[in-house]
């Protein structure tokens, strides 16, 4: 009897772990890019943290397939502001202009390497040796690093604002020699997500390499490390859909080639909960080789897609088209299949008259 009663507490135990688990996660994804980005960097500032990543590396980075850090964070123009209300970027490099002509000479490719992918997690001394710096230098550049990091989405604002309700953008959607890449804004999110070496761990653990207070701590920051990476994994992984999926618009700039897609058909393809895509896209955008564009608009539904589908074909029509000849059309340019009725419908919502009326009104509009 003890024992199932054990046995009882523990499985309540475990239902209770995972639906806290399940609530943490839904508040992550719920967190505005700002404070996302300031919970990494507190994290990533931490000793445990840099013991963990540069010592005994243990904790590293892995960066996403055809992903980067924008052009836009590479530029640090100190006539950069953000909109009126927000942090002054200017203030931000202020007095910092030697860091950044510090990152200038060290060239792009160093930069990258050693401080904004450091995936070989490198000591501030190593750096500093190998890029002929003081280890103060070294901090000041991983300092504003951190920085604008978190003011990644005031140094490059979003200009929509819908119900009054500001944008977050996220990233560019830009060419590369290998087709579209995602461009993030924050170095946070364009290092990838955390690779954490379990086994390395248990092994150090067994050694006694930490104090029993240590562990506690790491499986905690290990705990974080998991959140977070289920975060950076899930906007990652909505934008690669996004692209896959949208294609065509992507290529083209044409609003008319964006393909009926539903977030419930997003969760499936990613084995997710509809309400974590909901979650992750709600008031973020993202720019694209023909300007702004909220995620939301990634998803077209069919209904309004069928409906600009038909308003396009007869603005399009030289000569005017009847449902039927317009149902046919659809399915051949758009590979939509819906029935005349249907047609007809739709074609009444959008306030257009039918075929015999148009071209009655086109003939007049030529006799005069």
């Amino acid at each position: 009897m003890a024992v199932r009663f054990e046995q009882s507490q523990s499985l309540q135990a475990r239902q209770e772990l995972k639906l806290y688990t399940r609530i943490e996660q839904a508040n992550l994804l719920e967190m505005s890019e700002e404070e996302f980005h300031r919970l990494i960097a507190e994290i990533e500032e931490s000793p445990l943290f840099d013991r963990l990543h540069r010592q005994e590396k243990i904790v590293r980075y892995k960066r996403f397939q055809k992903t980067d850090l924008s052009q836009h964070f590479y530029e640090l123009k100190e006539e950069l502001v953000a909109e009126p209300g927000s942090l002054d970027i200017e203030s931000l490099l202020l007095n910092k202009q030697d860091i950044v002509n510090q990152i200038k000479k060290l060239g792009l490719e160093k930069f990258k390497q050693l401080f904004l992918y450091p995936e070989a997690g490198l000591t501030a001394e190593e750096i500093a040796q190998e890029c002929h710096l003081d280890i103060s230098e070294v901090q000041r550049i991983n300092g504003l690093i951190d920085e604008l990091s978190i003011a990644g989405e005031f140094y490059n604002p979003s200009l929509i604002s819908r119900g009054g309700i500001h944008y977050s953008k996220i990233a560019s959607v830009e060419r590369g020699p290998e087709g579209f890449i995602i461009a993030y804004f924050s170095p946070a999110q364009a290092r990838g997500k955390f690779m954490i070496n379990y086994e390395k761990f248990e092994e150090m653990q067994k050694s006694e390499a930490f104090t029993k207070a240590e562990v506690k701590e790491i499986r905690e920051l290990f705990r974080k490390l998991e959140l977070i990476n289920n975060r950076k994994v899930t906007v990652y992984r909505i934008l690669q859909s996004i692209i896959e999926k949208q294609a065509l618009y992507f290529d083209s700039g044409d609003p008319m080639a964006l393909l009926p897609f539903t977030q419930k058909e997003l969760a499936k393809r990613l084995e997710a909960a509809p309400s974590s895509i909901s979650r992750a896209i709600t008031y973020k955008s993202i720019d694209t080789p023909w300007g702004e564009k909220p995620l939301k608009d990634f998803f077209p539904r069919p209904k309004r897609f069928r409906k600009e589908s038909i308003k396009q074909l007869i603005e399009a029509e030289k000569l005017p088209l009847s449902d039927e000849a317009i149902k046919a059309k659809l399915e051949e340019k758009f590979g939509v299949a819906i029935s005349r009725r249907a047609v007809t419908n739709l074609r009444n919502e959008l306030k257009i008259l039918p075929s015999r009326q148009r071209k009655k009104n086109l003939q007049s509009s030529q006799g005069n």
